[in-house]
């Protein structure tokens, strides 16, 4: 009887490429994703971490406003948290509605994470290095004029306190990163889609669909400095 020949092993499925390859190769990044097994917990440990270094830098950034209260610290930082993770979903949930299983919203997105612990660390050390006068209500000043008294002393001290923080720097480069880091992650996106799935118009979707919302959810992590920014008071 004629003996069978071996069954030759399956080929092991190629290692998926490090976040980080993605911000120097949105393209080849989805090249050699696409020769890996799918998993869509992949990346989660880069979206944990730079949501944490987010709620870290507001927490940092709104340390002296009063009234806040001894757990204040830890709630902005698990908040900061919670919308990045919220973020996170939404990213995969409408980019898979746009791109299709094909796309890989979930290992996409999370990749696209990686852009952002440099840009907190950022915020943090520049929140640290601020002089101390700048968190004071009357150094609040883009030209460095103190606020007219008058209008401090209608104002309520923890308003006063946000307007301070959201004038400085460090507040302004917070901001800016929350906005434009955002925006940034579905740039690199959106390449990464077109290659993965050879559609333009998938991978459009893609990165169209979840961009607004994940926008908003991001805003409103700011916007008790924005809206403090906005109701500046006469004389400021």
């Amino acid at each position: 009887m004629a003996r069978r020949p071996p069954v030759p092993p399956a080929p092991a499925a190629a290692s998926a490429p490090l976040p980080t390859t993605l911000l120097s190769g949105p393209r080849v990044f989805a090249g050699q994703l696409q020769a890996s097994e799918p998993r869509w917990w992949r990346y989660a440990a880069v979206v944990v971490l730079s949501s944490v270094l987010s709620g870290v830098a507001y927490a940092l950034l709104v340390r002296h406003v009063p009234g806040s209260g001894p757990l204040s610290p830890l709630v902005n930082v698990l908040g900061g948290t919670f919308l990045g993770g919220l973020s996170f979903v939404l990213m995969w949930g409408l980019g898979h509605l746009g791109a299709g299983r094909a796309g890989r919203a979930a290992e996409v997105y999370g990749a696209t994470f990686a852009l952002l612990p440099p840009l907190w660390l950022l915020v943090i050390v520049w929140t640290l290095l601020t002089p101390a006068i700048a968190w004071l209500p009357q150094g609040n000043s883009g030209a460095g004029r103190a606020l007219d008294q008058a209008a401090l002393a209608q104002a309520a001290p923890a308003q006063a306190a946000l307007r301070a923080a959201g004038g400085t720097q460090a507040g302004a480069l917070l901001m800016l990163v929350t906005l434009l880091g955002t925006a940034a992650q579905f740039a690199l996106a959106f390449p990464a889609f077109l290659r993965l799935t050879g559609q333009p118009g998938r991978a459009l979707l893609g990165a169209l669909l979840p961009l607004l919302p994940a926008l908003l959810v991001q805003f409103v992590g700011i916007a008790p400095l924005v809206v403090a920014l906005l109701s500046r008071p006469p004389g400021a």
